[in-house]
């Protein structure tokens, strides 16, 4: 017997207002109606393994990938499970994203990623670099060159890389470039607030619990944008549900992201500018 979710009406009446202030305020649906109803489905039911399985493989196979969405809209959470893999395997995962192992440590195979000097000396390893905008976006700030060279060179080194973004056309022009595959994530079904440490009684941020991720072949992803959305077709889609799976224990969703800095020889590591050593004050 599949147990019923709790209604709404036996909700705390905190945590009731701000649920039902979330979905007002939910634009993941997109217009369509459908979604919802099957996200739903998901939520009470869960979604087959070996499908959800089959759809990682594919991802897998496209060794550099960006994920792209809202905020809450699982890019985080679908970056993290398609790493699982590797970190079973015992690979290096050099990561902005703290990874949790079975004991509620960092996992033994979790290398925090702070500065690109270490990217430029990796091999045999996945890269997760999440929340990309804040590292190199299209409009202030290029990546090193150093690590650009890197970049189109991953294969050599046995690298692969994974970064997200709110949008596709605020990354790096690189990277967007070596980029293979673009998963495109949404979030449905709030669930409740995690308690607040300033003890305001105030709840924000409440995670989503069904999420659907839909992939494309870069090229194509560039047409998305476009606005031929209906045209296009997904290389794979998946929908998930966060709650109970492995991917949701490996991360915390609330966890700042590390920034990354260095890498370039030509720029000062304390203000990151291409100007002579006198004018930066934290040059030594």
């Amino acid at each position: 017997m599949v147990a019923k979710p709790v209604s709404e009406s036996s909700a705390a009446p905190d945590d009731l207002a701000v649920s039902l202030g979330a979905r007002r305020r939910d634009t993941s649906r997109a217009g369509d109606d459908r979604l919802p109803l099957h996200a739903r489905v998901i939520l009470w039911f869960g979604s087959s393994g070996a499908q959800a399985a089959r759809a990682r493989s594919v991802r897998r196979a496209f060794p550099i990938r960006a994920y792209v969405g809202p905020n809450g809209g699982g890019k985080s959470l679908a970056m993290v499970n398609d790493i699982l893999p590797s970190l079973r395997a015992g690979r290096t995962v050099l990561s902005t994203v703290r990874l949790i192992g079975p004991d509620g440590g960092d996992h033994p195979c979790y290398v925090p990623f702070t500065d690109f000097r270490q990217l430029l000396e990796l091999e045999h390893a996945d890269v997760l670099m999440d929340e990309i905008v804040g590292i190199a976006n299209s409009r202030e700030r290029s990546l090193p060159g150093p690590v650009q060279n890197t970049l189109v060179q991953l294969r050599r080194r046995d690298l692969t890389l994974s970064w997200s973004a709110p949008s596709w056309a605020r990354s790096d022009k690189i990277i967007r470039e070596v980029t293979q595959l673009v998963t495109e994530c949404r979030g449905y079904f709030p669930g409740r607030a995690p308690a607040p440490v300033d003890g305001s009684g105030v709840r924000l941020w409440a995670p989503k619990r069904v999420f659907r991720f839909r992939s494309y072949d870069t090229i194509d992803f560039e047409e998305f944008t476009a606005g031929k959305r209906d045209k296009l077709e997904p290389v794979t889609g998946q929908w998930f549900k966060g709650p109970g799976s492995d991917a949701f224990g490996a991360y915390d969703t609330l966890d700042s992201v590390s920034m990354v800095s260095g890498g370039d020889p030509d720029r000062c590591e304390h203000c990151d500018r291409k100007i002579r050593a006198e004018y930066c004050r934290g040059h030594t």
